[in-house]
């Protein structure tokens, strides 16, 4: 009867409303773990890069220290040829 085709077309609508809210409800929490995902990804990223910019630095400061020291030790050495120089010259 028209009643029965009415109540299952009714009945079909309802259930493919049902089932198109429980998909939109899926598509959303995967898109919120997603979110989630990303953001942990960032965080991650700038502390990798933060960590890489310390890294550059101590090493950039430790350049700095050792070639200081090697021209302190050619300057003491420069220092000691010349008195040594001085010391033959007056000898």
């Amino acid at each position: 009867s028209l009643n029965d085709l009415l109540d299952n077309r009714k009945q079909r609508i309802l259930n493919t409303i049902r089932n198109s809210e429980e998909l939109r409800k899926g598509a959303i929490e995967q898109l919120e773990r997603a979110r989630a995902r990303l953001r942990k990804v960032e965080m991650e990223a700038d502390e990798y890069r933060m960590n890489g910019y310390s890294e550059i630095e101590r090493e950039k400061q430790n350049l700095i220290n050792a070639t200081s020291n090697s021209l302190e030790q050619l300057e003491n050495y420069k220092n000691e040829t010349l008195q040594f120089e001085q010391q033959r010259v007056i000898n």
